[in-house]
């Protein structure tokens, strides 16, 4: 909302945005709008870009909903960088380990700070075993005992956790490829669907798969990833999920749906490379057997021990980095002592 920073500094004010998505994927909407990335996309070039590994088209925030440069949504995500040269702070839900090249391309042009992960790690590191105290009320209460519970009754890195977040809305085939891929698995599952997506399960899936798996609407994403038994997480690639999975060392199973997801994606699987992205088959679609060798590779295969080396290093220099003295920890204290020392 490049207006308020404007506003702000027409009455004296200093401005400070906060940005949930990740650097990498700010960077590109800004050379999209600088025109360094031409729209609409094209799906045959490979873009190559400073601070950046070469990107394929599938790689790149998915606009094919709203290709057009001037269509209201494009025009949203891309204005935001309309007045970023003009900014007085910038603060990231990141870290500086996780995005070192790119956030380091970004601090030498403009004022920006990695203050990130921003979730509560206090399940993650252990110092809180249940949350309730700390969290109040759930929204869900009765959602997040039960998945609590449930989880608690299963072994050690034995269930997969399943959710596409709180907008995606994937179709019924699409749905039915997961169902079936749980199933064929073996593996025991989490799966959140949102009440008003559960008519697109197959008929009768539940009770079917009741023995195997829990399907609840909602539940502590953040507890539930820290939870001992959780293998592996089949993801939008939202970066708040996104960022909570690298924060408690939990691989991925990368199924992007739009826009920023789809890049987010691409360094989940190549660059930090904490998980496996799901390929399309033919129809525009995730197919039951991608799903089911993902979740076999992760929780068995041959990539199984690298992705979770990978996956508990990241989670230790998350916390290392909220922690004192870390980098997140240390730019927050900058930030605080800029502030006051503003005119």
């Amino acid at each position: 909302m490049p207006w308020i920073l404007n506003l702000a500094h027409r009455v004296g004010l200093h401005g400070a945005s906060f940005f949930t998505q990740s650097c990498a994927v700010c960077a590109l909407y800004y050379h999209m709008d600088q025109g360094t990335i031409q729209l609409p996309l094209d799906k045959s070039v490979t873009v190559k870009l400073p601070s950046m590994p070469a990107l394929e088209s599938n790689d790149l925030p998915d606009l094919q909903y709203f290709p057009d440069p001037d269509n209201v949504i494009t025009r949203t995500l891309l204005d935001q960088f309309s007045n970023i040269d003009k900014v007085d702070f910038i603060l990231f839900n990141t870290f500086e380990e996780l995005e070192d090249e790119v956030a380091t391309w970004m601090a030498e042009r403009w004022p920006i700070k990695t203050v990130g992960p921003t979730a509560p790690l206090l399940f993650v590191d252990k110092r809180l075993e249940n949350g309730n105290d700390q969290q109040g009320n759930y929204l869900f209460e009765t959602n997040a005992e039960a998945c609590l519970k449930w989880l608690d009754e299963r072994e050690t890195c034995s269930v997969v956790y399943v959710s596409f977040g709180s907008i995606a809305a994937p179709g019924e085939d699409q749905i039915e490829e997961v169902a079936e891929a749980l199933l064929r698995s073996n593996c025991k599952f989490l799966w959140v669907v949102r009440e008003e997506e559960e008519s697109k399960l197959p008929k009768n899936f539940k009770s079917e798969s009741s023995e195997q798996g829990l399907i609840i609407n909602w539940c502590p994403q953040l507890e539930v990833l820290a939870h001992r038994a959780i293998a592996c997480f089949v993801t939008h690639c939202g970066w708040n999920s996104t960022i909570e999975a690298l924060s408690a060392g939990v691989p991925m199973i990368a199924a992007p749906q739009w826009v920023d997801q789809t890049t987010n994606a691409k360094f989940i699987a190549d660059v930090w490379q904490t998980g496996l992205r799901v390929k399309l088959n033919d129809k525009g679609f995730v197919g039951r057997e991608e799903f089911e060798y993902c979740i076999r590779e992760i929780t068995g295969g041959e990539r199984e021990k690298e992705i979770r080396r990978n996956a508990k290093k990241w989670k230790e220099l998350a916390i290392q980095a909220v922690g004192e003295g870390g980098s997140s920890d240390r730019n927050l204290e900058d930030f605080a002592t800029s502030l006051l020392c503003l005119p």
